[in-house]
C-alpha cells in the first residue's frame, strides 16, 4: 500500500502565495514552493496567515513545530526551519540553500528589496514591482533603482513618470566623482527612449548626442522617435540598421514590421518575421494577419492556436487573444470555449473580452454581469498602478 504525503488525505483548502500566484492544497507543495521561489515570497513564508493555513490542515504534529519557529530569528534561520518541518528536503539541498540566505542576508536592505522587485518585472508584474522599488528608495536613492523603477512604468506605459525618474538617476549618477561609463550609457539610453514616448523630442536628441557608442540602440530609438511622429519612411531606415548591427535583438525586427504594417505593406512584414531568427513568431504574424481584416482571421488563429500548443498552454494572454479572433470571426461558440481557459486569472482584459462574447451570443444578463467584473478589475489594476 503506498503511504499518502502528510497533508494529502485531508487536504481540503489551499493557500494562495500573493507573490508568485500560485496556489498550494499540501505541506509539501507550500515547503516546495517556499524553496524554490523563497526570494519572492519569503514574507508569505514568514507570515501568520501561513501558520494558521498549515494548522486547519489537521496535523498537530506539524502545526506544534510550526509554532515553535514562529519566533525564530532572523528570517534566514526561520525560512531553514520551516523548510525542515518535513523530511522533504536532502540535506544537500538544504546546505545550499543555506548558503544563497547567509549570501542574501548579508546584503543591505534596499538590495534585497530590488531583487524582489526585478524579479516580478520579469515574471511581467510591473505594478507589483513599482511599490517595492519606492520601499528600496526610502533607503538609498541609487540609480540602479530608479532606472529599473523607470523600466517598469514604461512597461505601464508611464512614460512622463519614467522619464522623471531617469532624469532623477542621471543626476544622482553625475554626483559620482568616477561614474561607472556602462551605467551612464544604459540610463542615457533609457532616458532618451522615456523622452521620446512622453513626445519631449528635442530633449531625447540631447541625451542621445551624448551617446558615442552603442549605435544599433541609438539607431533603435532614432526610429521610435520617427515612429512617433508618423515618419514611417525614416524610421524604417533606422530600424534596419539597428536590426543589421543587433540580428539578436528581437525588438528591432518587432518594430521594423510594425513600421511596415501600419504603411498597410502586410506581404513586407510578414516576410520580416519569417525570415527574421528565431521563426516563426506566431503571435505577431497573427497580429499582422488580423489587421488585414476578417479575410485573414483565419490565419490569425491558425498562429495564436500554434503558439498555444507550442508551450502556451497557461498564458492567459494567449488564450484571449484566441477568444477575440475567434468572435471577429463571427465564430462565438469557439470563442466562448477558448475564454473559459483565461476565466481564472480574473484579468481585465480577459473579463471584458468574455462580456464581448456573451453579447455576440446574445446572452445579455451574462454580458452585463462580465461589464461589471471587468470594470471591477480596471479599478482594481488602477490601485495597484496608482
Amino acid at each position: 500500500m503506498l503511504q499518502l504525503c502528510i497533508s494529502q488525505e485531508i487536504s481540503n483548502s489551499s493557500f494562495l502565495f500573493k507573490s508568485t500566484g500560485i496556489r498550494v492544497y499540501s505541506i509539501e507543495e507550500a515547503l516546495f514552493h517556499a524553496y524554490h521561489y523563497w526570494r519572492e515570497s519569503i514574507d508569505e513564508v514568514l507570515s501568520d496567515k501561513l501558520t494558521i493555513w498549515v494548522a486547519s490542515l489537521g496535523s498537530s504534529q506539524i502545526t506544534t513545530k510550526m509554532k515553535a519557529i514562529t519566533t525564530v530569528t532572523p528570517a534566514s534561520k526561520r525560512l531553514l526551519a520551516f523548510l525542515n518541518i518535513a523530511e522533504y528536503f536532502g540535506e544537500s539541498e538544504l546546505a545550499n540553500l543555506k548558503t544563497d540566505l547567509e549570501r542574501w542576508e548579508h546584503r543591505v536592505e534596499w538590495e534585497k528589496l530590488k531583487d524582489r522587485a526585478d524579479n516580478l518585472v520579469s515574471r511581467g508584474e510591473p505594478a507589483r514591482a513599482i511599490s517595492l522599488y519606492r520601499r528600496a528608495l526610502a533607503y538609498e536613492e541609487q540609480p540602479a533603482l530608479l532606472n529599473n523603477m523607470a523600466i517598469a512604468n514604461m512597461q505601464l506605459s508611464n512614460h512622463k513618470e519614467a522619464a522623471q525618474l531617469l532624469a532623477q538617476a542621471h543626476a544622482v549618477l553625475q554626483e559620482d566623482t568616477v561614474p561607472d561609463e556602462e551605467t551612464r550609457i544604459s540610463l542615457a539610453l533609457n532616458y532618451a527612449e522615456a523622452l521620446v514616448l512622453s513626445g519631449e523630442y528635442e530633449d531625447a536628441k540631447k541625451i542621445l548626442e551624448t551617446v558615442t557608442v552603442k549605435i544599433a540602440e541609438t539607431h533603435y530609438i532614432q526610429g521610435l522617435m520617427a515612429y512617433q511622429q508618423s515618419n514611417y519612411p525614416l524610421a524604417i531606415t533606422h530600424f534596419q540598421n539597428a536590426a543589421t548591427q543587433n540580428p539578436g535583438n528581437i525588438q528591432y525586427t518587432y518594430k521594423l514590421a510594425e513600421t511596415y504594417q501600419q504603411m498597410h505593406q502586410f506581404d513586407k512584414a510578414l516576410a520580416i518575421l519569417e525570415q527574421s531568427p528565431g521563426a516563426p513568431h506566431h503571435i505577431k504574424i497573427a497580429e499582422i494577419y488580423a489587421s488585414y481584416g476578417h479575410s485573414h482571421m483565419p490565419e490569425a488563429i491558425r498562429h495564436i492556436r500554434q503558439s498555444i500548443s507550442q508551450g502556451g498552454h497557461s498564458d492567459t494572454a494567449l488564450w484571449t487573444k484566441l477568444a477575440e479572433y475567434y468572435r471577429k470571426d463571427y465564430d462565438c461558440e469557439r470563442a466562448n470555449e477558448a475564454i473559459a481557459n483565461a476565466l481564472p486569472s480574473k484579468n481585465a482584459a480577459t473579463l471584458l473580452e468574455n462580456a464581448r462574447i456573451k453579447k455576440g451570443l446574445g446572452r445579455m444578463r451574462e454580458y452585463r454581469a462580465g461589464l461589471s467584473d471587468a470594470l471591477k478589475a480596471l479599478k482594481k489594476r488602477y490601485r495597484e498602478e496608482s
